[in-house]
């Protein structure tokens, strides 16, 4: 964690956007038809609503047009370091990924369920019988970016991709309190797709690692625990831990779980945006239980147009944060 300096500059806004659509792999139906409109719905959010400038603003996308630079591993890794460069107090960073997510077996024992989570940039190399290469782990993440916000200043991360839940390597989790998850399509304030964007469902990770076979899937907790955003937690004893920065990382789902999108964006991304539009000073919990619903409602939509052997699961968004969950739920966001 950096030292925190004497401020020389009055605070910044400043935010990475990353959306890979991976043409180059749709002949393994590994394409990502919408990952293009996701930078677009969270930098009008920034701009519209939390006041960012769009020339603060960085977009990585593969477009065949080659307005964006291309979110190759080399220019994320590049992207990453600016982003936080000369960090202080007082700033607000946000990071933003969308494309696929995978999971890789962790060598080095410092994973307890076995496995590193990682995301792919466009330069990934796959063979559909050889595995991949190239990618971009979630230690790599956590070195470059989290290691590089001062106490006093502001870092959201949002991972529109599958097995993303601890992306990050954040050590708290929201994972054994997750709001509750209604799967009634009913009233939902987000437009659900249309049928046409129905057909154009991906899902946006590896379909060797979703279809795991028990034994070999990383093992997450089963708690029954049920988080109620009002539910007090003063009560939770804690012990004094050092003061650390304001960075939380949202996930589309738990690490073993697979999220999807379709041609109109990641359905996280826009539950998140829509619930931020809402209500922007929602707290970490009132959030997290408003996109959880949204995405339960969505996913039931679309589950309405396939079989039963096609239906998506659920995903259950996740949280995690360098502060305590006690710390931030009651918390308002800080973007």
């Amino acid at each position: 964690m950096p030292v925190p300096t004497s401020n020389s500059r009055p605070p910044l806004r400043r935010a990475l956007s990353i959306a890979v659509q991976y043409s180059q792999l749709k002949q393994y139906e590994m394409d990502l038809v919408g990952t293009h409109n996701d930078p677009r719905i969270l930098s009008d959010l920034l701009v519209d609503v939390f006041k960012y400038k769009r020339e603060d603003i960085t977009i990585l996308m593969d477009d065949e047009n080659n307005d964006y630079p291309w979110p190759t591993r080399e220019n994320i890794e590049k992207a990453m370091k600016e982003l936080v460069a000369d960090a202080q107090p007082g700033d607000h960073f946000v990071f933003h990924f969308s494309g696929h997510g995978a999971l890789v077996r962790n060598t080095d024992g410092t994973e307890r369920s076995g496995y590193d989570e990682v995301i792919w940039p466009v330069d990934i190399r796959y063979e559909n019988d050889d595995g991949v290469d190239n990618y971009i782990m979630d230690d790599e993440i956590h070195d470059v970016l989290v290691n590089h916000i001062p106490v006093g200043a502001h870092f959201m991360m949002v991972f529109d991709c599958c097995h993303s839940g601890s992306a990050a390597d954040l050590p708290n989790t929201s994972e054994d309190c997750q709001p509750p998850t209604p799967v009634s399509a009913a009233s939902s304030t987000m437009s659900l797709p249309s049928s046409e964007a129905v057909k154009n469902i991906r899902v946006r990770g590896t379909q060797e690692i979703s279809a795991a076979t028990a034994d070999d899937a990383p093992q997450r907790s089963t708690s029954k625990d049920v988080f109620h955003p009002a539910a007090p937690l003063a009560d939770i004893p804690v012990k004094a831990i050092p003061e650390v920065a304001d960075v939380t990382s949202w996930a589309a789902c738990e690490d073993d779980q697979v999220t999807f999108g379709s041609s109109k964006g990641g359905i996280f991304v826009n539950a998140l945006a829509r619930a931020l539009r809402r209500r922007p000073t929602e707290t970490h919990a009132e959030l997290l239980s408003s996109v959880t619903r949204e995405i339960s409602k969505i996913t039931a939509h679309i589950n309405l147009h396939k079989s039963a052997s096609e239906a998506l699961p659920v995903p259950k968004p996740e949280l995690e944060s360098l502060e305590s969950m006690n710390e931030i739920y009651n918390k308002p966001l800080d973007l």
